[in-house]
Parts: structure tokens; C-alpha cells; sequence
């Protein structure tokens, strides 16, 4: 294939979150810096006496740059509807984030791991519509827009459940995984 956007997934085992959502896109309006945006979260257990946490994070790579939002290194929150609506933002010591996800779609059902096996417990499309803005934070404390980026192609997708009412978090990670994450070891 030559200039043809394109996504592929694979599902992976036992391990999937008890519930999760994302937000791809690799097609935007106007893009001359091939700019792609991987975003998600998940509600996900942890050994004991740990229990689960909710994690997420934004990815953002345009023009050779990565834009990184983690919860290690700043904020996630999000606003995610049962269907139909994607709110994201993120902040790190520079710069802030912002996805607003929609789709009029339908959406297809999935199967997705379970401890149990696949199930039809996931549904997802490629008709979202995405605006993607990037604030770099400025000295004064005010932001200045660096980005904002529209698509009609963005892939969506809600998973795991129960999903009866929306979705709204912020990505906080537990000690002592938080220490563990930060700590200065060279691989």
C-alpha cells in the first residue's frame, strides 16, 4: 500500500481491563506533518493488597515531535459517554492536551478477552470525528494553541463494562508503582 492510512490491533489474552476506552487517528485535515494520536484508559487489577486503578494516557507525535501525557509525569482526565462522546485532556510540565471525540455511528460489537474467554463485550468505529488542540504553557502561566488538528476518520472505542452510565476519571497511579515507575534505571 502506498499513501493509504491504516490500523491494526491484535487482542491479547487474560490480561485486558475490566473496562476501557481509546481514541487513534493517523488522517487529519490539512496535514502536512503526518501527525497520529493514540490516546486511551482503563480500569485494570492490580496484585493484591493493591485492588484496581484507572490509568490513561495521550500520545501526540507531529512533525518528528512527542507529545507525552502520563500519570507518572503529569495528569490524565477524561469524560467518556457510553457511546458517542470522547472527552480527554492532559497536562505535563510543558505543554496541555485536549481530544474532543465524536460519532454519529452505530459502532460495531466486538469480542474482547475476558477471563472467560472472548466475549462481545467492546464496540468500536472508524466514523468518529476528533479535534485534537496542543497548548504549550507559557512562563506567565497562560497557554499558547501550538496545535489544532480535525479529522472525520478517528477509530473509537468503549470495551469491558459495565458500561450504564459515563465514564469520568483522572489517571492516578498507586503507590509504591508510582516510585517504581519514576525510579532512574537504565535498561
Amino acid at each position: 500500500f502506498q499513501n493509504a492510512p491504516s490500523y491494526s490491533e491484535k487482542n491479547w489474552g487474560e490480561g485486558f481491563p475490566k473496562r476501557w476506552f481509546w481514541i487513534q487517528c493517523n488522517t487529519f485535515e490539512d496535514d502536512e506533518g503526518c501527525m497520529a494520536v493514540t490516546a486511551g484508559g482503563g480500569r485494570r487489577s492490580l496484585p493484591f493488597p493493591l485492588d484496581e486503578e484507572d490509568v490513561a494516557l495521550v500520545g501526540v507525535h507531529v512533525a518528528g515531535k512527542f507529545f507525552e501525557f502520563v500519570p507518572w509525569e503529569g495528569e490524565v482526565t477524561w469524560n467518556i459517554s457510553t457511546w458517542g462522546s470522547w472527552i480527554m485532556t492532559g497536562t505535563n510540565e510543558t505543554h496541555h492536551v485536549q481530544l474532543e471525540a465524536t460519532t454519529k455511528s452505530e459502532g460495531t460489537v466486538l469480542r474482547a478477552p475476558t477471563v472467560e474467554g472472548l466475549n462481545p463485550i467492546c464496540k468500536d468505529t472508524f466514523e468518529g470525528e476528533l479535534i485534537v488542540r496542543v497548548w504549550e504553557k507559557r512562563r506567565d502561566g497562560g497557554l499558547k494553541l501550538v496545535i489544532e488538528k480535525k479529522s472525520t476518520t478517528a477509530a473509537l472505542e468503549v470495551g469491558g463494562g459495565p458500561w450504564w452510565d459515563s465514564w469520568e476519571g483522572s489517571a492516578e497511579m498507586k503507590e509504591p508503582l508510582r516510585t517504581l515507575t519514576n525510579l532512574p534505571i537504565n535498561l
